[in-house]
């Protein structure tokens, strides 16, 4: 009985030995298939070559015949170790580790693949902002240059507005300085500056013979002074009467004729002074049909009176003023 159990007990160390050999083996095989599967799945982005191809064939055999030994081994250890727990738990964890390494390549696979998809991720990210970039400073310098035409036309047309409001200006000027000529030389030509002018006198006579007849432009020799050739005449023979001509402006006074009736009686204008405002230009004192009062240099009025110093008549067929003007009294005076 105790010889047998001897033999019984090397054969089974025997058998233990040989098949943790195997297992040594069977390990080491699958570490090596392994390594060259991980180094394969790395390249596997690559389109195979005919030699890669062979190899891959190869390995998957290896792997296969792999597998085939180790269900083998698994089935001989079972039919010599029967239902020993702990045999069967070696077996477990020699699974366990095969798995483990095939599930750390895969694992480093997918991690390859990830680092790949990251890094052409980046890339086309990095490519997207370089081309937004460039978009953006392309459209700002289409901005930019838009920004410059706009301003230039506007520079353009405001010089443009300048210019011809610079034209119109020196125009304006120019017609204004024409005119002020024309009226330069209109005012200092001596002209008739009294006819159609308002007028006023102390009393009328026949309330007919107005004072506006003094200034009506008509003295001709007709001595129809109620139709043709109407006079101006005082109501009365008093002393003081006064028949006003009002110019209208301030003028310089040149010249005063004042035309006497023509069909009688030039003696009843006997005694009529004749002023430019306070000026005395002269008197009458003989009967004639025409008189000039001349007035001194700088004679300025606004009104001329013809002042009756006796008692007697006043009776006149036209009173003209000639002078230059009007001026302004600032301009007088400097």
């Amino acid at each position: 009985s105790s010889g047998i159990n001897a033999e019984y007990g090397d054969y089974f160390v025997d058998s233990v030995n040989l098949s943790l050999s195997k297992m040594m083996v069977i390990i080491f095989h699958i570490f090596i298939l392994s390594l060259f599967s991980n180094s394969l799945c790395a390249q596997s982005d690559v389109a195979p070559e005919p030699a890669a191809s062979s190899l891959m064939s190869e390995v998957m055999a290896l792997k296969e015949q792999l597998r085939e030994e180790s269900l083998n081994l698994r089935e001989e250890m079972l039919s010599l170790f029967g239902d020993n727990q702990s045999n069967l738990l070696l077996l477990q964890v020699i699974d366990l580790i095969k798995e483990v390494k095939e599930m750390q390549g895969l694992t480093q696979v997918q991690g390859e693949k990830i680092e790949g998809m990251e890094s052409k991720l980046a890339d086309k990210i990095e490519d997207m902002e370089s081309k937004l970039v460039e978009e953006l400073e392309e459209l700002k310098t289409k901005q930019d240059e838009k920004n410059e035409k706009m301003e230039s036309k506007l520079i353009d047309t405001i010089e443009e507005m300048e210019s011809r409001l610079v034209e119109n200006i020196e125009d304006v000027e120019s017609k204004v300085t024409k005119i002020d000529n024309k009226i330069e030389v209109r005012r200092s030509e001596v002209r008739l500056i009294s006819q159609q002018k308002l007028t006023w006198q102390n009393s009328t006579y026949s309330e007919k013979l107005f004072s506006d007849y003094a200034v009506d432009g008509v003295y001709t020799g007709s001595g129809d002074l109620w139709g043709l050739n109407p006079i101006q005449h005082m109501g009365g023979n008093q002393r003081n009467s006064m028949l006003i001509i009002d110019l209208g402006g301030f003028f310089k006074i040149h010249t005063v004729k004042v035309w006497n009736r023509a069909d009688c009686c030039q003696s009843q204008s006997l005694g009529v002074s004749v002023y430019a405002d306070e000026e005395l230009l002269g008197g009458i004192n003989e009967a004639k049909l025409l008189y000039n009062f001349q007035a001194n240099d700088q004679v300025y009025a606004r009104n001329i009176y013809l002042k009756q110093s006796i008692p007697n008549w006043m009776n006149l067929r036209e009173v003209q003023v000639f002078g230059t003007g009007p001026y302004g009294e600032d301009e007088v005076k400097n």
